[in-house]
């Protein structure tokens, strides 16, 4: 799956948010504007996906997401896909999406799916085929590839019509259905503190293997390990990674410490002996005397250790999209640019978004990767791309202000924080 568009709205503080993805996507913003939303948006989207009913049910209830702002709470939660699937000589492009309406008081008005809506065409064709069309409870499919879409399907209002479906097996896009049922993004917190992401025992889940699936951000160390362990050439993408943005070190090892090895405790005879695992990262310093536990190192630098280790989890379980929230965060601003020079050369399948509030990171970028969170009287989280035409204006005024191009940029933010910025307008789309 290669996703190109992405759409949703109707979300917390979110106007209708709209990106065309490129490799590398940035949302940069004042700090409590709806970054972290428009990627809540994106987790919301796919969760609701694969819910079942009844926790769809309780997701269109869910009270931190319901748009509260007087100009978009009347407003339906509505998501929107658009991506490739398919090989090189049968590349389709898929568009689907659905919108329903949030509850509207204790009688548990609203909690319905309104519209639902899947378009697809292949390399070939100019225009769209329609497979399924849904308007509330009355839905409609494409029954065979010459046929049209007018064979009618049962379905309840908190269920969408492509969960239906996938039961279907003689369908003619059952692999289409799947890959929208399957479809992930990670999203890595990477505002999380570190503590917890190293030396815990795997005790979740009885692992009777080693793994590269994405793991939950307190496996990241078994992640690590797997990768050793399994001589998968990504751990050797992986430690040259670190070791060019901590120079710090002088060599590393992730290890498996068995906890009943070293225990003193009685062995008992039990149906199944529940291993006690933890999993680390061993560091070696420079003109340190021995191996250390990774969590003697900074913040920043265990932090590096997490992200790049997800983003290869990313590459190798083929996630379309990985997000990082604030991912400047702790991270010296002259290895954030070695970091995204790095990121997107191990990324080649995942396309990856950003969100940040730091003038430096504008600087590393391409004036088409960047979305500007755009201030205005509303209060609503909008975003908008810089015209590429405007861009050696931007450069030429931040220059003979004495100013960075993203100091140039956050200081126009700051001046129009509470209405619109009529320099902003005029150097965005």
């Amino acid at each position: 799956m290669l996703i190109k568009r992405i759409e949703v709205g109707g979300f917390a503080n979110l106007d209708r948010f709209q990106l065309e993805l490129s490799k590398f996507n940035a949302l940069v913003a004042l700090n409590n504007y709806g970054k972290s939303n428009a990627i809540f948006a994106l987790d919301f989207a796919i969760d609701f996906i694969k819910a079942n009913t009844a926790k769809k049910d309780n997701m269109m209830a869910y009270m931190p997401y319901i748009p509260t702002n007087i100009h978009n709470d009347k407003l339906p939660y509505h998501f929107e896909i658009e991506f490739e699937t398919g090989l090189k000589k049968d590349i389709q492009t898929v568009l689907y999406a659905f919108s329903f309406d949030w509850i509207k008081n204790k009688k548990k008005d609203g909690k319905i799916i309104r519209s639902e809506s899947l378009k697809v065409k292949s390399a070939k064709e100019a225009k769209f085929k329609t497979y399924i069309l849904r308007e509330f409870e009355k839905a409609t499919y494409l029954p065979s590839p010459s046929g049209r879409c007018d064979r009618t399907v049962k379905i309840k209002s908190d269920e969408l019509v492509i969960n239906k479906l996938l039961n279907f097996d003689d369908l003619f896009y059952l692999s289409i259905l799947a890959e929208i049922n399957e479809i992930s993004i990670l999203n890595v917190n990477t505002l999380e503190h570190p503590d917890k992401l190293f030396r815990r025992i795997a005790q979740d889940v009885v692992k009777t293997e080693y793994s590269v699936k994405v793991p939950e951000e307190f496996d990241v160390a078994f992640f690590i390990y797997s990768l050793e362990k399994l001589k998968s050439p990504f751990y050797n993408i992986f430690r040259d990674a670190v070791m060019t943005l901590l120079p710090c070190l002088e060599d590393f090892e992730p290890v498996e410490i068995d906890m009943k090895a070293i225990s003193s405790r009685k062995k008992v005879n039990v149906p199944l002996e529940f291993p006690e695992k933890i999993y680390d990262i061993q560091v070696k310093e420079r003109n340190c005397n021995q191996y250390t536990a990774i969590d003697r190192l900074s913040s920043g630098s265990q932090k590096l250790f997490y992200v790049l280790a997800m983003a290869i989890a990313a590459e190798i379980n083929k996630v379309p999209l990985i997000t990082f929230e604030e991912l400047e965060n702790s991270i010296h601003p002259g290895l954030l640019q070695k970091l995204l020079q790095i990121l997107s050369g191990i990324l080649e399948n995942t396309k990856i978004m950003i969100t940040s509030h730091s003038p430096y990171l504008l600087q590393y970028l391409d004036a088409e990767q960047i979305s500007i969170g755009m201030p205005n009287k509303k209060g609503l989280a909008t975003f908008r791309k810089i015209k590429k035409s405007k861009l050696k204006k931007i450069t030429d005024i931040a220059q003979q202000e004495g100013m960075s191009f993203g100091d140039f940029i956050f200081d126009q933010m700051i001046d129009s924080a509470m209405g619109e910025s009529e320099v902003l307008n005029e150097l965005c789309d």
